[in-house]
């Protein structure tokens, strides 16, 4: 606990550290992270990636994941120490799954009354709120009017609704009316999970719902967004994107590439990657290659940040056609961004009051493949690239978006502020030397700058470095450390 806050502090401490040129602030509060998926294990629980850039709590249970069953989730978790404070919503899709399965239909009437049991009972073992990823099985087979059924469980509580919404695409703009709809008629608070507008021919959209969310406000709905401050989402390979017809037989990558040589083989995988394959996603499929823009290409550095649809006119060819000629060409070598935003787009996201930082990441190993640098930099980049050097926000609106701004999405009662009486957890860094030096071919770097955290009034990294003291705590609603 922060005991006392004076310019002149009487009294002994063991500790004085030297502070000049530094900013103190609230431990950042990641409202949008998956790091239930990795802070289980020994080698992760640590959250390194996530407290080395100045992050001290953590949301999980995002996208509809969140387990329901919390007091087995507190104990599992702190037996063997975490690094981060853990915060855990419900998941939609697990209450779903935990009643009728992954299956596309409807639930019974007294399947849904199982389902609102299920989630009064992980409300009452202190759930955060309710989450939703409405594009994942078996939540996109829910109606509008089925999540309102058990969000009203909600209602009155306090907690909120966060939903990864059932488009962030072509259907944007749909998708934020329903998720406007289901706040308000279950009377709850909204969050809009990692905002973005996804692909150039919806770019536009983000005005629209911008607009849509403030007149939602203006009518009474209380309605935050999180956001990643980078322009591109998840990577994968250009060849794991194309669909191959199993009588083909490809087992390797040399027998792809022979296949797209083929003409008669060429067309059967093109054929089948823009219809798509019952049961599976299908990237090309779901929107057409408006989404993709390429990450590495080493035998064609000069394509790296280029959409495929430009490159397409360009040559006056298809998009397809130029996707297989270069896997034809590099192989499993060239990778992919599944979403392109515009950065224009985050600037003019960032700058709403309502619309908080986030990473929409989880605890990482060095050895994991294809890691977006968001899972290391998200709060280091917010304060180098669009603080520091670009001035998109001031400091005190930067570090309110991490700290403050979530804290009162969520109703933690003494985190987010530099406050007597309030939780420890805090932040001392350089501003003039932060860094977010991940990057989408090198991801596995720590952000730079971040001098000092504490956790709980523990300190946990010193002069950059992590001290082995694993402070977290899982933090329930009903937690007298909240």
């Amino acid at each position: 606990t922060i005991c006392v806050i004076s310019n002149k502090i009487k009294g002994k401490s063991n500790v004085i550290i030297e502070a000049q040129g530094r900013v103190l602030a609230p431990g950042f509060i990641d409202i949008h992270t998956h790091c239930d998926w990795g802070m289980e294990q020994e080698e992760t629980k640590g959250n390194l990636n996530y407290l080395m850039q100045g992050v001290t709590s953590v949301v999980t249970g995002n996208c509809g994941y969140g387990t329901g069953e919390l007091i087995s989730f507190k104990e599992r978790f702190e037996t063997n120490g975490i690094g981060t404070n853990m915060i855990p919503l419900t998941g939609f899709g697990w209450l779903r799954s935990q009643v009728i399965g992954n299956v596309d239909r409807a639930p019974t009437s007294e399947e849904l009354e199982d389902m609102k049991s299920l989630f009064r009972k992980s409300l009452e073992q202190g759930s955060w709120g309710l989450s939703s990823g409405l594009q994942y099985v078996p939540e996109k087979y829910s109606t509008t009017e089925e999540i309102i059924e058990i969000a009203k469980g909600m209602s009155g509580t306090n907690r909120f609704y966060t939903t990864h919404m059932r488009s962030e695409e072509d259907e944007l703009v749909e998708a934020t009316e329903e998720a406007i709809r289901i706040a308000s008629e279950a009377n709850i608070p909204l969050n809009i999970s990692h905002l973005k507008a996804n692909g150039r021919k919806n770019w536009a959209s983000m005005e629209t719902v911008i607009r849509l969310v403030l007149q939602a406000q203006k009518e009474g709905l209380k309605i935050t967004a999180d956001m990643y401050p980078y322009d591109k989402s998840a990577t994968s390979t250009l060849a794991s994107v194309l669909l191959y017809p199993e009588s083909l037989n490809l087992k390797t990558i040399v027998d792809i590439q022979n296949a797209l040589a083929n003409p008669i083989h060429r067309e059967a995988i093109r054929s089948l990657t823009e219809k798509g394959r019952s049961g599976q996603t299908n990237w090309v499929a779901k929107g057409g290659w408006n989404y993709f823009s390429i990450v590495d290409a080493p035998e064609n550095p000069d394509l790296v940040n280029r959409m495929f649809i430009d490159l397409a006119e360009e040559k006056g060819s298809t998009p397809f056609d130029i996707a297989a000629d270069l896997v034809i060409d590099e192989g499993e070598n060239l990778v992919i961004s599944l979403s392109t935003m515009l950065e224009s787009n985050l600037i003019k996201q960032m700058e709403e009051p309502w619309v908080m930082f986030s990473s929409d990441g989880s605890a990482v190993n060095p050895d994991d493949k294809g890691i977006h640098p968001r899972n290391y930099g998200s709060q280091a980049r917010v304060l180098r690239k669009y603080i520091k050097e670009e001035k998109a926000l001031s400091l005190e609106e930067g570090i309110f978006k991490m700290t403050g701004l979530p804290a009162n999405t969520l109703g933690l009662k003494r985190k987010g502020l530099i406050k007597q009486g309030y939780s420890a957890d805090l932040v001392m860094f350089d501003i003039e030397n932060i860094n977010d030096p991940a990057t989408f071919l090198k991801p596995h770097q720590f952000a730079t700058g971040i001098d000092y955290v504490w956790v709980n009034g523990i300190l946990t990294v010193v002069k950059g470095s992590f001290n082995s003291s694993f402070a977290g705590k899982v933090l329930l609603t009903s937690n007298s450390a909240n």
